[in-house]
């Protein structure tokens, strides 16, 4: 798949939703506008709406789908003094408001969109219909910390582009051959863009806290070889014990990225949750 086209392409297809929250602009895709129901995708950390991008055409041929640059990522802006997740929840929560027309909407949550989403249903019951949970954080498994490695300013185009390959194989894709020319760039792209760089409440265990608070059914999808959880697949379910879990889906063969590295199972497992 050409990725570089594809963001063309989606471009191309989607309405750019630009809305002021208490004065800082949020950015916002929609596909298939008019149609019955929403459906919410927000994106993983130091990422943006094409965290999605091999999602977004099969989910929105039924579906209104709404993908959201979350604030500090992509092209929404970076509300004042914010430095982690739980300084993002009102500013979301209030675009949500607007974009659902005061109705419940389905959200996906991707990683550190889940996080967010996690946060949102607990401080909202009623905005939240069905809650999918991605390979999300905080969980209280945080393990070995991955070898990433960081960017320095002195570095050569080639040099970028070999830090971005691997901590992409380190921590996103368990497939080497995913990591393309066109993802290098997808994920150039979104780094850069990237201006919430603390993000330490991922690493506790505060959605094992909000959970008893959520009110709709929660389902979840995992790669079944995602860097984070390296030799704790089995003990994840057992962190959803005090919230209406329905579902625990886990994909072969991907690893954090699932919904980029194997979409058609990936989109088929979550328009069975959604259709239910």
């Amino acid at each position: 798949m050409n990725t570089t086209d594809s963001i063309e392409e989606l471009e191309r297809l989607s309405q750019r939703i630009e809305i002021k929250i208490q004065g800082v602009n949020q950015v916002w895709r929609v596909w298939n506008k008019g149609a019955k129901e929403k459906l919410i995708l927000l994106h993983g950390g130091s990422g943006s709406w094409t965290h999605w991008l091999h999602n977004i055409k099969q989910l929105s041929q039924d579906k209104e789908v709404w993908a959201l640059d979350i604030p500090g990522f992509g092209d929404s802006e970076l509300p004042p003094n914010a430095i982690d997740v739980d300084d993002l929840v009102a500013y979301v929560t209030e675009g949500l408001i607007i974009i659902g027309e005061e109705e419940a909407v389905d959200v996906v949550g991707f990683s550190f969109g889940g996080l967010l989403a996690g946060f949102i249903a607990a401080k909202d019951i009623k905005r939240i219909r069905k809650l999918v949970l991605v390979g999300v954080p905080a969980l209280g498994l945080t393990g070995t910390p991955l070898p990433l490695r960081g960017l320095r300013p002195e570095m050569v185009v080639t040099e970028i582009l070999e830090v971005h390959r691997h901590n992409l194989k380190v921590m996103m894709l368990a497939n080497e051959d995913m990591i393309t020319p066109a993802t290098l760039e997808l994920q150039q792209k979104n780094i850069v863009r990237d201006r919430l760089r603390r993000r330490r409440i991922a690493r506790g265990d505060v959605l094992i806290h909000l959970q008893k608070d959520w009110v709709c059914p929660v389902f979840a999808i995992w790669g079944e070889l995602d860097a984070l959880y390296k030799g704790q697949m089995d003990k994840i379910r057992n962190k959803f014990v005090n919230c209406n879990l329905l579902d625990f889906k886990v994909i072969p063969k991907a690893g954090h990225w699932v919904q980029y590295e194997q979409p058609e199972i990936f989109n088929r497992y979550l328009k069975q949750i959604l259709d239910d």
